[in-house]
């Protein structure tokens, strides 16, 4: 009885450790910092699956009063989100496909100088529908208790 016990903690630190594991490389965010030569583009990969979230924010420093372009361009190569000539800007899509999505700054609106980006996003990854931590947090609360239930059953009484 006392080495289904044991095996019944182990089996539930073990599946904790590996869950807890998990769940540190659930959220995507990226930060970064780059110059826009005039007349160019900066372009940022990003993989997604389809129904991935991103949501982000970027900023412009520039010696003139102009921003950059900024867009967004899905696998298929169709623009799904553009704004032009800005200096900052919060955005969010959600991917309709699985592929590489880019996301471009363009610094054609100026020939003299060259613009400083700051952007901050972060992308959500879903499993059946809810945000993967949500649904992560659902399956370590269901092998606690599952483990709970074990515990009490093998209890000697």
């Amino acid at each position: 009885m006392r080495t289904l016990l044991k095996l019944s903690h182990a089996f539930n630190a073990i599946t904790l450790i590996a869950l807890v594991s998990v769940l540190i490389g659930i959220v995507f965010a990226e930060n970064a910092n780059f110059i826009v030569q005039p007349q160019k583009q900066h372009v940022i990969p990003i993989g997604l699956q389809e129904t991935d979230s991103v949501s982000g924010s970027f900023s412009v420093v520039s010696d003139d009063d102009t921003g950059v372009d900024f867009f967004v361009i899905d696998p298929e190569n169709q623009t799904i989100l553009r704004f032009d000539n800005i200096k900052q800007r919060s955005f969010s899509f959600i991917a309709q496909a699985t592929g590489n999505f880019k996301l471009c700054f363009d610094n054609s609106i100026s020939s003299d100088y060259s613009k400083t980006v700051a952007l901050n996003y972060s992308v959500t990854h879903y499993i059946m529908g809810l945000p993967q931590e949500q649904f992560f947090l659902i399956v370590i609360a269901i092998v606690a208790l599952i483990g709970v239930v074990v515990y009490v059953a093998l209890m000697p009484k």
